[in-house]
């Protein structure tokens, strides 16, 4: 990652939507040692989904296979609030993706701390200076 790279991260409030208990906590540790402020992780969809709903944020993680429900209204919330997200996904192909999101930028798990960055910060751009979090909208 360029130094730029790593800068546009900082302070950057990013929310985690993920299952899997110790790959939450890698991603997590991978946003942390960058300098993000991170936003969960949320197990579940209705915590994610209450979390995208009530906080501010710059991107988000979002794995799409959370316990057996898809992340894709969290997906939907974070696309209506403006906020840019990357898929974490297991699966192979891109078949469990709805269309209109499979042009959204992906992770194929497992992944690494420098993907998850380098992800994540391709979706936000750069420069990181004035850059503000999306507000809080209610849920719908």
């Amino acid at each position: 990652m360029t130094e730029a790279a790593a800068q546009a991260l900082q302070g950057l409030r990013v929310l985690v939507v993920e299952d899997t208990l110790l790959l939450a906590d890698c991603l997590v540790e991978a946003l942390d040692e960058a300098g993000c402020e991170v936003v969960g992780p949320a197990p579940r969809l209705q915590q994610a989904l209450d979390l995208a709903g009530r906080e501010s944020l710059h991107a988000a993680l979002l794995d799409v296979n959370l316990a057996g429900e898809f992340c894709f209204p969290v997906a939907e919330l974070l696309e209506r609030k403006g906020v840019p997200f990357v898929f974490l996904t297991g699966y192979s192909d891109n078949g469990a993706v709805p269309q209109h999101f499979r042009d959204r930028p992906r992770l194929s798990k497992p992944t690494d701390a420098a993907a998850v960055r380098q992800a994540i910060a391709a979706v936000v751009g750069a420069p990181a200076a004035g850059r503000k979090p999306s507000q809080p909208n209610p849920v719908p």
